[in-house]
């Protein structure tokens, strides 16, 4: 190790102090006692960079609240995924939805992807459409919902889960219709549903709101089709 190597360190750790006084402090001593101090002091602050990213990736896991982790690499369907690069898709503020029958992998692609891209330094939260749903409504009858939207907006990703699957309130619809609006070319959105478009219907208020958000969604959308076959079903092992 030599000391560009200790000063690309000391950059990423932001230790500017250090790095200038570095040259100062080695000139007391002699040149082979300098390069085992930049050596060891190298290792040392490899070891605070692994750290520091193992905490960053901790916090960004408790704030995604997935409710499991999930692995591409734990899944058969991850193969639909091989085109597919996370970390542009959310430079570009694209988007990805999963279209699929209960119980083909829908999530669990899903979460991998988002995994992934919170490994990748990104900000990604995780919500059923449902659960979704419900918070936008209590933030806009406590008057926070401004404050609600702007929030989910520092995320580059979100990660919507089961659209569909629970019947939303209707006057939660035109919020949700809101919401998507203001989330097009902002932040990255990973959908899961077991619908085809035309059986969105009044989802986002009335049909034509629906029409409206979903050209939204596919303007910059990969769509990927999981098919109707459940893995859960095909995993499950004889008893006896």
């Amino acid at each position: 190790m030599n000391r560009n190597s200790l000063n690309l360190l000391f950059d990423q750790l932001h230790l500017t102090g250090m790095k200038e006084h570095l040259p100062t402090i080695l000139s007391d001593v002699d040149v082979t006692t300098s390069d085992i101090l930049v050596t060891k002091l190298c290792k040392l602050l490899e070891i605070e960079v692994q750290y520091k990213k193992s905490r960053s990736v901790s916090y960004r896991l408790k704030k995604a609240r997935f409710p499991t982790v999930k692995l591409l690499s734990d899944t058969k369907q991850a193969a639909l995924l091989n085109k597919v690069d996370i970390s542009q898709i959310i430079n570009s503020h694209e988007n990805i939805m999963f279209i699929g029958g209960s119980g083909s992998a829908k999530t669990h692609l899903a979460i991998g992807l988002a995994f992934i891209a919170l490994e990748k330094d990104f900000r990604v939260k995780f919500y059923t459409f449902s659960d979704l749903a419900s918070e936008l409504l209590n933030a806009h009858n406590h008057n926070y919902e401004i404050q609600y939207i702007r929030a989910l907006q520092r995320f580059h990703l979100l990660v919507v889960d089961e659209l569909g699957y629970v019947p939303i309130k209707p006057v939660a619809r035109p919020l949700l219709f809101d919401l998507f609006s203001k989330l097009h070319e902002k932040t990255s959105i990973i959908i899961t549903t077991h619908l085809q478009f035309e059986e969105w219907g009044d989802m986002f208020g009335t049909a034509k709101a629906t029409k409206a958000i979903i050209d939204r969604l596919t303007h910059y959308c990969h769509i990927i089709e999981t098919g109707n076959s459940s893995f859960r079903v095909s995993e499950v092992k004889p008893l006896g």
